[in-house]
């Protein structure tokens, strides 16, 4: 028993001591991680000669100050948005269309065809899918795209000689062609009627209901005819001048879904997909939705932000171009919360859809999990023991 339980610990020093080597030597390499460390990041961002340089993405490390921040952000900086001209004017609010219908009152001072003293005649009648109505006197006659006072003209017309000093006034009773669409990711989806010549895209969606997920996921496609003009609801919300259009009839709203996302990984307390939760997304406010930096083992100054830059930008750097770098150029960002100003600078900084952030281990705490790891394997070997009581003495 003596002898087979100093062959067992004999075994786990030599296993303990070839796991250090191995550790020490080969990069950890032996122990699970979330990513390269900051040391394996910094070394393979350097050309490999030993490797077809065909096959080796070569990305830049581009160190996060001030400078850096500042250019990211007035490069990324919203363009103010133009409106297409078919949204810079209101529609045609108020004309007549194909399945309206109209309530004609037609007076005559003393008694003649439509009535008697000044009461009137009213008549309900609808667009014919010809775009005509008919009237007793006044015959058949176009009104589809004429406003009522036209139409109440062309009456008083069609009844001289017939009448006696006509008069008529026209009003919609129900509008059937003026109204619009709003479709998609709303509470209510189904046409609107448009009531006013100014009503707006917000009007129709708050009719619609509201939409069904917050502004910064929804997505608003606005189609009048052939034309149309698509934004983000926030932007709505914060551009009202520019993207709150007034609707016309016929007009289409189509709202969908559409989360921008990134990526959280490594030594963060809360690794995964991050949804944005307002439009601009600063670095800060990434690493906030994280819950920040694990402080277990996460290495403050490893602190990286993997995106492919457009060449313009990359140019702005001083990052030197490859053949390769024709219209984007693949750069890590780095960033190191060692330094106090760090804080300021991540406040400033864009995060992107579909960034990866990843936050490296601290070298100590790779070491950490090794002995941790050691532990449980010398606790496993020492179950025999524990099972068969104390040594024997003399055995």
């Amino acid at each position: 028993m003596m002898r087979r339980s100093l062959t067992a610990w004999h075994f786990v020093s030599r296993f303990a001591v070839a796991l250090g080597l191995g550790t020490m030597g080969g990069g950890c390499e032996l122990l699970p991680s979330d990513g390269p460390s900051t040391n394996a990041m910094l070394a393979t961002s350097s050309f490999n000669k030993k490797v077809d340089p065909k096959s080796v993405m070569r990305f830049a490390i581009v160190g996060i100050d001030a400078q850096i921040a500042r250019d990211c952000e007035q490069f990324y900086q919203p363009v103010a948005s133009t409106v297409p001209d078919a949204f810079q004017k209101s529609g045609d609010f108020g004309q007549v269309g194909v399945g309206d219908v109209l309530r004609v009152t037609i007076w005559e001072p003393g008694e003649g065809l439509f009535g008697r003293d000044q009461k009137g005649t009213d008549i309900t009648v609808r667009v014919d899918v010809d775009g005509t109505i008919s009237l007793p006197y006044a015959g058949r006659f176009a009104v589809t795209g004429r406003r009522l006072s036209q139409i109440e003209s062309t009456i008083v017309t069609r009844l001289e000689g017939q009448a006696i000093q006509p008069q008529a006034t026209v009003m919609i009773a129900d509008n059937i062609s003026s109204s619009a669409s709003v479709q998609g990711d709303v509470i209510k989806p189904g046409p609107y009627p448009v009531t006013r010549g100014n009503q707006r895209v917000l009007d129709m969606i708050a009719m619609a209901g509201g939409a069904k997920f917050p502004p910064y996921e929804s997505s608003i496609r606005l189609t009048r005819g052939r034309s149309t003009m698509s934004f983000m609801m926030q932007e709505l919300i914060d551009q009202p001048e520019t993207f709150n259009v007034s609707v016309a009839a016929g007009d289409a709203l189509l709202l969908t879904q559409k989360p921008q996302k990134f990526i959280a990984l490594g030594a963060v307390a809360q690794p995964g997909e991050q949804i944005f939760r307002k439009s601009q997304l600063t670095l800060a406010d990434g690493l906030g939705q994280a819950f920040g930096l694990d402080a277990q083992r996460s290495d403050a100054k490893g602190v990286y932000l993997f995106r492919r830059e457009p060449v313009e930008l990359a140019r702005r750097y001083g990052v030197p171009l490859l053949e390769e770098d024709r219209d984007t150029v693949p750069i890590v960002y780095q960033l190191d919360l060692k330094d106090g100003k760090s804080f300021f600078v991540m406040n400033q900084f864009p995060v992107r859809p579909n960034d990866i952030v990843f936050v490296s281990t601290a070298p100590l705490a790779e070491a950490a999990r090794f002995f941790q790891i050691l532990s449980g394997a010398t606790a496993t070997v020492a179950i025999p023991r524990t099972l068969g009581g104390n040594f024997p003495s003399g055995r």
